[in-house]
């Protein structure tokens, strides 16, 4: 089977009025297969948060057909009086076409795009992670993504995670700067849930020793400083398949 992807990045805060909610529409359309407890409204917040600085949303497409995408925002908020950037995302693609990176690629191609634009600002990847296997992936490749097995986090990644605590629903602490929350669990098979829980990897046992109900809809909340040196360790790292402890 042809397995050419066509890739397309909109800036959903810059589209005009004309059509914008009938794209938001057919994100919602993709996002509820991939996530099937989400919601319109919880979708809506995210893409019209007031303040975001930009929501990228980069859609894959084969032969014609959406078959995945990330929602990538980010966020302009101030701690201790000076400005900070925050970028998350919400990435999923259909069962058949999983794999490849894609969300991490893109998610770095728009993060370097505005550490470019902002050098002087910090700018922090805080994403809720809801698989060993994801968690894995975002670990092995920056030794400064946090928590992390046999690493204290630094105070200033810790001040960011206090600072955004208030903005997620029922979150329970489970450790020093360890925080989960429930988040929408993207839709798998049993067999692939009981796959993803045998593996031996020093990342994926940090993950399910502290988030062992991530198949109920557990999140860890993450966080990694995007400074320029970061972010091209990532991608090296990535492109030699180099992994980190």
């Amino acid at each position: 089977m042809d397995r050419k992807i066509v890739v397309t990045t909109v800036d959903f805060k810059r589209m005009v009025p004309v059509g914008k909610h009938a794209f938001f529409l057919q994100v919602f359309e993709l996002d509820k297969q991939i996530f099937p407890h989400s919601s319109i409204e919880e979708l809506y917040r995210y893409v019209y948060d007031i303040d975001a600085l930009s929501v990228s949303i980069v859609q894959y497409h084969h032969q014609n057909k959406l078959i995945g995408q990330n929602i990538i925002q980010i966020l302009k908020l101030i701690l201790n009086g000076n400005p900070i950037f925050i970028i998350s995302s919400r990435a999923g693609f259909l069962a058949e076409y999983r794999g490849g990176n894609r969300s991490l690629k893109s998610a770095i191609r728009v993060a370097l795009n505005h550490k470019i634009r902002y050098p002087m600002y910090p700018l922090w990847f805080v994403p809720t992670i809801m698989h060993p296997k994801i968690y894995t992936l975002f670990a092995s490749r920056s030794a400064n993504f946090f928590p992390r097995v046999g690493k204290k986090m630094p105070q200033a990644h810790a001040d960011v995670l206090q600072l955004l605590h208030s903005q997620y629903n029922d979150v329970e602490v489970r450790g020093e700067n360890l925080y989960v929350h429930p988040y929408d669990l993207p839709k798998v098979m049993p067999e692939q849930l009981i796959c993803l829980r045998i593996k031996t990897d020093l990342h994926n046992q940090f993950f399910m020793q502290h988030v062992p109900d991530y198949f109920a809809g557990i999140g860890l909340i993450c966080i990694c400083c995007l400074d320029f040196k970061t972010i091209c360790e990532t991608v090296v790292n990535l492109a030699l398949d180099r992994k980190v402890y």
